[in-house]
């Protein structure tokens, strides 16, 4: 009870117990914050109780308290897992897209006249996916209580996906398996069914490896939390233009950055590099994405 006085901003030594022999229950810090009598603490309050309440004060200002939903809560719990168990490191690279951008842009009134939207997108989940065929190591979980290393004979890519009730990852199956207008279809789908509220938990289970695009909102390099028990999460930066050194040249290239975190159990540096050299190997020549099976 201390712990979560001392979250919510409660001066535990002010609460008056309720519970047997005067013990301090939870339901008794929180009435001192609905009742807004405790005593400033200099800590803003979590959200902790057990419905928004507006109206409060922290001893600074006002403040609005609510609970944690229940996605919010398992967000929270599984990035606390992950942040605890996995030692993470990141490699951080660009991938040169524009060949890539060159392609898709050339094919995509093809793929809207099948309903199709095509963005980069597809082409990273194979690259992803023939890269992970390559390096199997990336593509298997570690279990240290037995000691084993669970290398995955299959291909699923966890896909994050954005909504209003929080992050979400549902697994797109078999990706190595796809060819990149499947990848597509699916893709939409799983978009859509995601931000709809349209999905089993069954659904967000059996990711071997996962993909966020921070690019999509904007932003460059980041070090995403892997999703454990996976060992390995790329985080996708928004592509720009950048002059490049090819040759004795300088020229303008379309440059997507990569950012790949690892389990440091199982990865090493030169594992992780290699695994990296592969996907950006994939996206520079799309056409071998496309020959792909």
């Amino acid at each position: 009870m201390r712990r979560f006085a001392r979250e919510i901003g409660v001066d535990i030594s002010q609460v008056k117990g309720t519970g047997p022999g005067g013990r301090i229950q939870r339901e008794d810090i929180l009435e001192i914050v609905k009742s807004g009598s405790r005593p400033p603490m200099g800590s803003l309050t979590k959200s902790a109780a057990p419905a928004e309440v507006a109206g409060e004060s922290d001893g600074f200002g006002p403040v609005t308290v609510e609970k944690m939903s229940r996605i919010r809560k398992t967000i929270a719990n599984k990035m606390h897992e992950s942040w605890t168990t996995a030692p993470r490191v990141t490699n951080f690279d660009d991938a040169d897209v524009t060949d890539l951008e060159d392609f898709r842009r050339s094919s995509k009134d093809d793929y809207a006249a099948q309903g199709i939207k095509l963005t980069s997108m597809p082409f990273v989940i194979k690259a992803v996916a023939m890269a992970l065929k390559q390096n199997p190591s990336i593509n298997a979980s570690v279990d240290m209580e037995q000691g084993l290393i669970i290398y995955k004979k299959y291909v699923n890519i966890g896909i994050a996906v954005d909504t209003d009730r929080g992050l979400v990852v549902p697994s797109l199956r078999n990706a190595d398996q796809l060819s990149i207008p499947a990848i597509a279809r699916q893709l939409q789908t799983i978009a859509t069914n995601a931000r709809d509220n349209n999905f089993a938990i069954e659904d967000l289970r059996g990711s071997t490896f996962t993909i966020s695009n921070l690019g999509a909102i904007g932003g460059t390099y980041s070090t995403p939390i892997i999703n454990v028990p996976e060992s390995a999460i790329l985080l996708l930066g928004r592509t720009r233009k950048l002059p490049v050194v090819i040759g004795d040249e300088i020229k303008p290239r379309l440059m997507m950055p990569l950012s790949l975190s690892y389990d440091h159990r199982l990865i090493d540096g030169a594992m992780a590099a290699r695994f990296l050299n592969d996907i950006i190997g994939y996206l520079k020549a799309p056409s071998r994405l496309l020959l792909a099976l």
